[in-house]
């Protein structure tokens, strides 16, 4: 194996080391100048090509008519009725071929590639997603193992910054909607017991938001606005970061981002936007957006292989405050005190292929059509909605599904479960359901019909969170609409 830059022969002048530790590559500013552009791909390496057979962007309504996509991904469609994309993700098997690709070309001579090849391609794999998601500047993104990884970067960096801030002794208070991701809750409760007896304490302010409110933006916006000015009037906190979904985990609910983002900063707080269901589901523009702060995940909609996510900071256009607070990984390696890319870029010794394997998932999803194929997942959800509610005989649900407004549809969408008895479960309107109510109907589902779809108890409803990608078909629905009904 070699490269134009790794077959140059030993005749240069003696220099000390570069990038941080002892690895033998250019320091990162000089590799997002222009040398990470000397690398090309490994000589010898087996990289797939794209197949002839392009995707079938038209709408499906059978699985024996959807078999050229299903052929395309690494989910098993054969032995599932697959419709919960967004939990997990599913890789496209050329994503899996080409991670594989980049695993032989590291373990062909580890030395070489981990000390002088490897960084030159992960500048490489992170110009290309900046370009892709309209980033300004490259050199603010980093990649990630997960979002998740990069929302605790985030909040223990902000209030590690502000309850050292000798000049304001007022307790730091992170916002955040009853509708965020799980895990963010308990970061922010694990970051309040690290500051132990400290004089001032971390304060979590979650705004309660049914899930009528969150589908209204005026209202999620006023209800914003409503906390951001009593928070302003705090004698004894200051509201540091807000922390908003693009699009909500638990019920699918697309978020206006831009409108907070523009809010927030009218009031000078920050905002970290959890845009873990955002790459390929939407039409993702990361400057458009002017967050401080936006993680997100590339295996979910945009089907890398597992392990690849990214943080965005904005330090061209963000808050003064965004441009001043360092933000750190959580693991301590080489490059920790070396800066912003630095400290990202290696945290010890992984499997990087994931992140190598970006460039060639772009290059897979503009030779398909990128809005051509978000355009496929959106209208395909949006078709699946109606056809439950019209086989479910829901017509006052029918009829809101079909005027639900177009700039908030997506891949993923809520869907009220029938009225009555479901697997011996009463779903009727009176009926106040729970989370066990849920897990039993998802867990029939899972065992009985082998349907893969997620249940959940909202303000004790229960709903389906329906999933469409380029895999599924409008036949996989009829399933599941089929099954539900079953006594």
């Amino acid at each position: 194996m070699s490269s134009s830059a790794a077959s140059l022969t030993h005749k240069e002048p003696k220099k000390g080391y570069e990038a941080f530790g002892s690895f033998h590559t250019e320091a990162p500013d000089a590799l997002f100048a222009g040398a990470a552009a000397a690398f090309p791909l490994p000589t010898g390496a087996k990289f797939p090509a794209l197949s002839s057979t392009r995707l079938v962007l038209k709408q499906l309504e059978s699985a024996g008519n959807a078999t050229a996509n299903r052929a395309q991904f690494t989910v098993d469609t054969e032995a599932w009725t697959y419709l919960n994309h967004g939990a997990f993700g599913g890789a496209t098997k050329f994503a899996s071929q080409v991670a594989s690709s980049w695993r032989e070309v590291s373990d062909r001579q580890p030395l070489l590639f981990n000390d002088r090849l490897l960084f030159p391609y992960i500048v490489q794999a992170i110009q290309a997603l900046a370009k892709f998601a309209n980033v300004h500047d490259a050199q603010e993104l980093v990649l990630l193992p997960n979002a998740t990884s990069g929302l605790h970067a985030v909040l223990q960096s902000v209030v590690h910054s502000a309850v050292n801030d000798d000049g304001n002794a007022r307790d730091p208070i992170v916002f955040c909607f009853s509708t965020r991701y799980g895990a963010v809750r308990k970061m922010l409760q694990a970051i309040g017991d690290e500051m132990g007896s400290r004089s001032q304490q971390l304060r979590i302010h979650e705004e309660p938001l049914s899930l009528e409110e969150s589908y209204d933006d005026e209202k999620v916006q006023h209800k914003l606005r409503l906390t951001l000015e009593k928070l302003q009037q705090e004698e004894n906190g200051r509201c540091v970061l807000v922390v908003v979904d693009h699009i909500t985990s638990n019920t699918g609910v697309k978020f206006p981002v831009e409108e907070i983002v523009a809010l927030c900063h009218a009031y000078n707080v920050p905002v970290l936007v959890d845009g873990a269901h955002g790459l390929l589901n939407l039409p993702l523009d990361i400057t458009a957006i002017n967050a401080d702060y936006y993680v997100g995940n590339c295996h979910k909609w945009f089907c890398s292989p597992k392990g690849a996510g990214f943080l965005h900071l904005n330090r061209t256009n963000g808050l003064d405050v965004t441009r001043r607070i360092p933000i750190s990984p959580r693991i301590v390696s080489h490059g920790f005190f070396d800066g912003f890319q630095s400290a990202f870029m290696w945290i010890g010794l992984q499997d990087y292929s994931s992140w190598l394997s970006l460039p060639k998932c772009i290059e897979f999803w503009e030779y398909h059509g990128v809005e051509e194929c978000r355009e496929y997942m959106h209208s395909l959800a949006q078709d699946a909605t109606e056809l439950l509610y019209t086989a479910w005989e829901m017509p006052e649900e029918l009829a809101q599904a079909k005027i639900f407004p177009v700039e908030k549809r997506h891949a993923m969408r809520l869907v009220k479960l029938p009225p009555g008895q479901v697997f011996g479960i009463d779903t009727s309107q009176s009926t106040k359901n729970t989370s066990m109510d849920a897990k039993f109907i998802q867990d029939t589902l899972h065992h009985e019909h082998h349907i893969e779809v997620p249940i959940k108890c909202v303000d004790e409803t229960l709903y389906v969170r329906i999933s469409a990608h380029l895999y599924n078909t409008l036949d996989d629905y009829k399933q599941l609409a089929k099954a539900i009904m079953q006594k």
